[in-house]
């Protein structure tokens, strides 16, 4: 029996890729005994996940940090350990686990624990603690870089980035497989790092087979993001292009509010006198997200340039949009130029331009047959080619190999 830890900083419910790796381990072949191990802030409940239920071999753990709500004093102490770290980095540039995030003190304790053989670390701030446990087992490690970590954007400084780099180019040369989210990510890192290229693997959705119907009037136009509110996610141009478009172009809006509760969204809405033809939805919940989606018409992905991390990820809203079989817009950047060029499944717009966006808006607006034809071809394309099944293989085939590599 070989035991596999899948970690990750996230809880599994809000996690894209960890829980399916989990997942695809442990059907694949019953030998394996996954230890499945996500992050959640002390007092709260854990929720459910679909993916593992009559999953007999996965065993399903939790690290606890603390919260503001929960435990204060934890809170402020962990916060303290995790400035000191950064700023030990900053004088002497050596690195300790807890300078990348304050969530993870103890983690490297469980995941030692867990007695694996093999362990799968998600997020930046997993990774060092897991190639020191892994090496003090002589265990594999998988890294999946979702994001191009070094070049965040919003809310990163100079020291995390540095930071990042410094744990990259130290512990990537010592997995035995990297996992990245796009092809282009893939290709950054071994430009950075000389590592052997990266398992490009997309943020797609299982295959779903039934979808509800569309909204019957007007052009309903979606845009989906964690946090609704203005940022690198081009929002703005969205709310800026509604304006020079008809009445019956309504935009739907879908995630959860800001630390303001939208009230600078809601007036930036009001300035522009749009209050009726801007929608708030509900948070959705992962695996809702294509029946969510599908009413509409046009799925919106309008990452703005500048940051790396957007100019080489896809979003996974940009699959989810296609299972959804909406037409697709969205901004001319690398990986979302690949992704469309291949489905067929919509138009490039020049990136941060609320007039280029809105002339593309207006152009499936007057030509329904071009917006039916963009939505079939979306369609399409997920149902044979960008979705879960059709990745997971690729994962269970490059996990295989590794084990074959390291443990005939």
């Amino acid at each position: 029996m070989i035991r596999v830890c899948v970690c990750t900083s996230n809880e599994a419910s809000g996690e894209p890729r960890a829980p399916r790796h989990a997942t695809a381990i442990a059907e694949f072949d019953r030998d394996y005994k996954v230890v499945f191990i996500d992050s959640i802030p002390f007092g709260v409940e854990q929720r459910s996940l679909k993916e593992f239920e009559d999953q007999p071999n996965i065993i399903w753990q939790r690290h606890r940090y603390p919260s503001r709500s929960t435990s204060l004093i934890r809170l402020t102490l962990h916060r303290l350990l995790h400035h000191l770290c950064r700023v030990y980095f900053r004088i002497t540039g050596r690195l300790l686990a807890a300078a990348v995030s304050a969530r993870i003190a103890g983690l490297e304790r469980e995941l030692l624990a867990a007695e694996c053989d093999i362990y799968i670390a998600h997020n930046i701030d997993t990774l060092m603690p897991a190639w020191k446990v892994a090496a003090k087992r002589q265990a594999l490690l998988i890294f999946d870089s979702m994001e191009f970590h070094s070049d965040m954007g919003d809310g990163q400084d100079a020291t995390e980035r540095n930071l990042v780099r410094r744990i990259e180019s130290a512990v990537l040369p010592h997995c035995s497989l990297v996992l990245a989210s796009s092809d282009e990510i893939a290709d950054a890192l071994v430009e950075a790092y000389g590592i052997p290229r990266p398992l490009p693997l997309y943020n797609v959705p299982p295959r779903v087979a039934k979808l509800p119907a569309k909204v019957r009037t007007g052009l309903a136009l979606y845009w989906r993001n964690a946090v609704v509110g203005f940022g690198q996610r081009g929002l703005e141009e969205a709310l800026l292009a509604l304006k020079e478009l008809p009445e019956d172009v309504v935009l739907h809006l879908q995630g959860r509010m800001p630390s303001d509760r939208g009230k600078a969204l809601r007036e930036r809405i009001a300035d522009l006198h749009l209050e009726k033809r801007v929608v708030f939805h509900n948070p959705y919940r992962p695996e809702d997200a294509v029946q969510e989606a599908a009413p509409h018409h046009v799925g919106l992905c309008l990452e703005r340039p500048g940051i790396r991390n957007h100019e080489l990820t896809v979003s996974n809203k940009l699959f989810d949009y296609h299972m959804a079989g909406l037409a697709i817009i969205a901004s001319d950047l690398p990986p979302l130029r690949s992704v469309l060029t291949r489905s067929g499944g919509g138009l490039l717009f020049a990136p941060g331009s609320s007039i280029d966006l809105a002339a593309k808006i207006g152009l499936l607006y007057g030509n329904r047959q071009l917006l039916r034809r963009y939505a079939c071809s979306a369609r399409e394309f997920a149902l044979s080619i960008g979705n879960r099944k059709v990745e997971m293989a690729k994962f269970t085939t490059a996990f295989r190999d590794v084990c074959a590599q390291y443990m005939p």
